[in-house]
Formats: C-alpha cells, structure tokens, sequence
C-alpha cells in the first residue's frame, strides 16, 4: 500500500465513524460553517507547531490534518449533492459513493500535480491564506478546483 492509499484509507475510516455517529447533519450547514471547522483545526496545527508540543498526547497532528481533509471532501461533497433536486432523500450509502468518487478524482488530480510539479512548497501560514480567502469566498466559481488544490497539497505534505 502507497502513502496515498494509507491516508485515504485513514480519512475513509474516521469518515464513516462520523457517518455513524452523526449522520448527514454537515448537509443542512452553510460552506462557511464547515471553513470554521477547518479554520479551527488550522488553528490548533499552528499552536502545535509553535510550541512544539501538544497538551492532548493520543492525538497526533496527523489526525488533525485528516480532520480537515474530511472537512474539505465534505465541501466537495456538498456541490456535488447541492443541486439534486431529491437532496433531502439523499442516503448515507449515497454519500459514500461521492466520497469515494472523490477520492478517485484527488487522486488523479494529485498525479497530475506530482507530475507536473506545479505545487509550490507547503506551509501552514500559505494554508491559512488560503482557507481564509475561501471564508471569505465561500461561493467562488472555482470553489472545486479551490479545494483540490488545496487537499493536494496536505496530501502530499502528508506523504
């Protein structure tokens, strides 16, 4: 198994944990409900990084990062599903196959991005930027391509 395979299969486990737990609840909030989800976790990395330490030990930083990558497939999710009209009918299987899907189109995308070399160095503070932009554009045209980017980058940091 490949680093990609390992984090999406990590992402895909704690997933449908929250599934379980609380259902499709994330359908019913607004974008920027689920940016202040991201927000918070980016928030907790910096602390993390600028003390050098965490206060909760059996939570690593990873985990946090798999958080908001959930979060950040929530998003795309939420586009692909916006727009039927049956939404509110929309099952927990059906949302599994969309995430699924999802994952098969990072994948692509992140090849393609690996390929080309055309991500630029990662850091937390270039992260923040960027989710803050997307706070304050919740509903950019190219909020999909935003955030492919965006998990591209986190996976191949991840990697």
């Amino acid at each position: 198994m490949n680093s990609i395979d390992f984090i999406i299969q990590k992402c895909r486990k704690l997933f449908l944990e929250k599934l379980k737990d609380y259902g499709l609840s994330w359908k019913f909030f607004h974008n920027n409900s689920i940016i202040d989800q991201i927000l918070i976790k980016i928030i907790r990395i910096k602390n993390i990084e600028s003390k050098g330490y965490q206060k909760v030990k059996n939570e690593i930083i990873i985990d946090t990062y798999i958080d908001i990558i959930n979060y950040l497939l929530i998003l795309l999710i939420k586009l692909d599903i916006f727009f039927i009209s049956n939404f509110h009918k929309i099952s927990n299987n059906d949302v599994i196959s969309i995430y699924n899907k999802k994952w098969d189109q990072i994948k692509n995308y992140t090849n393609f991005c690996c390929m080309n070399k055309i991500l630029n160095k990662f850091s937390i503070n270039h992260f923040l930027d960027k989710i803050l932009f997307l706070k304050q554009n919740p509903e950019i045209k190219e909020l999909e391509k935003f955030c492919f980017k965006i998990l591209t980058q986190i996976i191949l940091l991840l990697e």
